[in-house]
């Protein structure tokens, strides 16, 4: 019975990794990617039920929704225009220390940096 035991927890634990694994976005679940364009910087609180939580240089705050579209991770507001385009990056696994380059929907150059915690 305890050998059935392990190999069932030995399963779990594998297949959990492995979905952790195939996931590009797991590292930012719990942890804060900071952006910053000439507007200044907010947090991005990206959550592994495809919404996320923003606050935005001025002090507000914005909510929204996620989904991997292909190689892309696309990001829509909440309260964005019907025909707003989604804020789309790569979708590619980054380290709490880390720091890339974006291009913001309408061209702006911005850098983020994935920062530990919430």
């Amino acid at each position: 019975m305890r050998l059935v035991l392990s190999v069932l927890v030995a399963l779990f634990a594998f297949t959990g990794f492995a979905l952790a694994e195939g996931d590009p976005f797991a590292n930012y679940y719990d942890n804060t990617v900071t952006v910053t364009n000439a507007k200044g910087e907010r947090s991005v609180l990206i959550n592994k039920d495809g919404t996320f939580t923003q606050k935005l240089a001025d002090g507000k705050t914005s909510t929204g929704k996620w989904k991997i579209d292909g190689d892309k991770g696309c990001f829509v507001a909440d309260n964005a225009a019907p025909d707003a385009k989604p804020y789309c990056v790569a979708a590619v696994s980054h380290n709490v220390g880390d720091s890339w380059d974006l291009t913001a929907p309408d061209g702006t150059a911005e850098k983020a940096s994935l920062k530990a915690g919430r």
